[in-house]
């Protein structure tokens, strides 16, 4: 194992426990730094701490390796634009979920009592399978939303893709310019299939 491996292991270990660190005083346990402001699992900060964790692991891996000399560490336009995808993505379906949390009109679930169009009120609870449910509408926790799956598989085959290029490399990464495409395109759904109100 090579000192980029070993660093990048240690560096992803120690980032995970601070997460988790920071989840756990969030009040919501280990796990909380997946919550949003409807207490609900959201693929959005799912998709934005994994990305950090591997990322970061990786570039303090690179920057152990090198010596601490950043002058060799050496980051693609396409790892950049990956980050972007991913941050404009998480700006964007915080904007969505906010507007309809301030429309008295919207429909949302949040954690707690909700009601459905017919009155009747249902308990919504935490639980994991929310990254990829629907979170609104009488439907909410209930039926999968495709978007939220097609862009939470994508970010494991992403994720799966990255971390196989960096450890075969020893060092960040080259990405090819379609795979983050093929990511930028899966987050504009993601963003898009958030807009329209559903009942």
């Amino acid at each position: 194992m090579s000192v980029f491996h070993a660093a990048w292991l240690i560096a992803l270990v120690g980032l995970v426990v601070l997460s988790a660190w920071i989840g756990k005083q969030s009040g919501q346990g280990y796990l909380g730094i997946l919550f949003d402001g409807r207490a609900r699992y959201s693929l959005t900060h799912f998709q934005i701490v994994v990305w950090t964790l591997v990322i970061l692991s990786s570039a303090i891996g690179a920057l152990i390796a090198t010596g601490f000399d950043p002058s060799k560490i050496v980051i693609s336009p396409q790892l950049l634009g990956l980050m972007g995808i991913s941050a404009g993505s998480a700006v964007l379906a915080t904007g969505v979920k906010g507007s309809k949390d301030a429309d008295p009109a919207s429909n949302v679930a949040r954690t707690g009592t909700f009601t459905l169009s017919n009155g009747t009120q249902t308990t919504i609870a935490p639980r994991f399978a929310q990254i990829w449910l629907e979170e609104e509408g009488d439907q909410a926790d209930k039926t999968i939303s495709i978007t939220k799956y097609q862009n939470f598989i994508f970010t494991l085959v992403a994720i799966a893709f990255y971390v196989t290029l960096a450890w075969n490399k020893g060092g960040l990464p080259d990405l090819p310019e379609n795979a983050v495409w093929l990511i930028g395109i899966s987050h504009a759904g993601y963003v898009g299939g958030k807009v329209p109100d559903k009942k």
